[in-house]
């Protein structure tokens, strides 16, 4: 079983070659097919399940509000739905940012909104601009994206835990995170393949490649550094200069977009991200003594989850660090970083699920990954809670999720 100062060990010319010739040799072009039919029949299940109450329209997934007609109808399109709700919810801002990722006319004078810029210009360049093809685009990349880390999670397994079924690739790509990225419109799906890609890009030591793709991930979510600061980590503990300084200049294409935004706006996008986090556990602590006041019906229908995703957490932290003690490997330490960072989650991102089970997604890919590597009881039991989680979200919000009153726009 590989660790990772193995693989960093290797001579270049063996790092190379050696994973991409087991990889062939574990599995088939075949297998690949089937999970890909498998992911992409699930998450179209999970799209048709979500607009099937809405006449199949797909820009139901958009969540749009009645606030958002309110003050931004003329950037919204021809029949699109319209929840009868006060506002909406974060599909609405990559919806209206994709009319102008350029900053010519900017529908939201939110710097927050556009500094995630890589999701909705990509769907500016797919639909061509237009405001007709806009939802189609969105969902579009999104399904495509989770086939992308279908695929990623497949080599992963195959090149970096041996002896690991390639079909567990579909725990990797079918988690709370990506099923309520797919859902909603968000950039989950992307931010992820993009970060999934970086990761297989630096194991197979392309660590170029992997700067580059570290720098469009960041673009699409600031979530994309809890997977690069392990990596950096590992090239500074091992005193490769020249690899740690080309990984943290992929944050450069971020820090310059937020110059931009700093010129256009007046200030940067990442002061309002800090006030995601705050001080560690508080925004825990703000969800149990809500759970605590309320009903004991109220409390399992809404804080049961979220106290379950606490637990959940907790024990990624300390299986993580447990495996660190023993050896340093990026994937146990993504999953650890992504953790800690998580328990410094504010109230804003606790008290709500669709929040709290994908904010910090990233450790369900990575503690499968770390299982695959290492087999051990821990992350096997938080294999198995990952999985139990992702029931509950697909049954709760796609499958037995209510139809809400709606009206389409002229």
């Amino acid at each position: 079983m590989y660790s990772n100062r193995a693989i960093l060990a290797q001579p270049r010319r063996h790092a190379k070659s050696a994973p991409a010739t087991q990889a062939v040799a574990a599995f088939s072009a075949r297998t690949i097919i089937l999970i890909l039919l498998a992911v992409g029949l699930f998450y179209l299940l999970v799209v048709g399940l979500r607009i099937r109450s809405y006449s199949g329209n797909i820009s139901a997934l958009i969540d749009i509000g009645e606030w958002n007609i309110t003050h931004q109808q003329r950037f919204i399109g021809p029949h699109v739905v319209v929840f009868r709700v006060p506002t909406g919810y974060d599909g609405v801002a990559y919806y209206l940012v994709a009319g102008d990722p350029f900053l010519r006319h900017p529908a939201i004078r939110e710097p927050f909104r556009y500094q995630r810029i890589g999701y909705p210009l990509a769907v500016w360049a797919i639909s061509l601009g237009r405001l007709a093809w806009r939802p189609y685009a969105m969902a579009g990349i999104n399904l495509v994206a989770t086939l992308a880390i279908a695929v990623l999670c497949v080599f992963l397994l195959t090149e970096f835990a041996p002896g690991a079924s390639p079909w567990w690739a579909l725990a990797g790509v079918i988690n709370p995170a990506l099923i309520i990225g797919v859902e909603y419109d968000l950039a989950e799906p992307m931010v992820f393949a993009l970060s999934l890609g970086a990761l297989l890009l630096y194991l197979r030591r392309r660590v170029g490649l992997s700067a580059l793709a570290f720098a469009a991930a960041l673009l699409t979510r600031e979530v994309a550094i809890l997977f690069l600061l392990p990596i950096v980590a590992a090239e500074v503990a091992a005193r490769r200069w020249r690899h740690s300084i080309l990984l943290c200049l992929s944050v450069g294409p971020y820090l310059l977009w937020q110059a931009v935004l700093i010129r256009t706006f007046g200030n940067a996008g990442t002061g309002t991200s800090e006030g995601n986090l705050g001080a560690p556990l508080a925004g825990i602590a703000f969800t149990l003594r809500e759970a605590l006041h309320a009903s004991l019906r109220s409390a399992l229908a809404h804080q049961g989850i979220i106290i379950a995703l606490v637990v959940f957490v907790v024990a990624v932290l300390v299986v993580s660090l447990m495996q660190l003690r023993r050896r340093y490997d990026v994937v146990v330490g993504g999953a650890a970083v992504h953790a800690a960072v998580a328990l410094l989650g504010a109230a804003g991102i606790w008290t709500d699920y669709l929040a709290a089970a994908r904010v910090f997604g990233g450790m369900y890919p990575l503690t499968l990954l770390a299982w695959a590597r290492y087999r051990t009881r821990g992350f096997y039991a938080i294999t198995a809670a990952s999985i139990l989680i992702t029931l509950y979200t697909f049954f709760r919000l796609v499958a037995f999720s209510k139809a809400l009153p709606y009206y389409l726009t002229p």
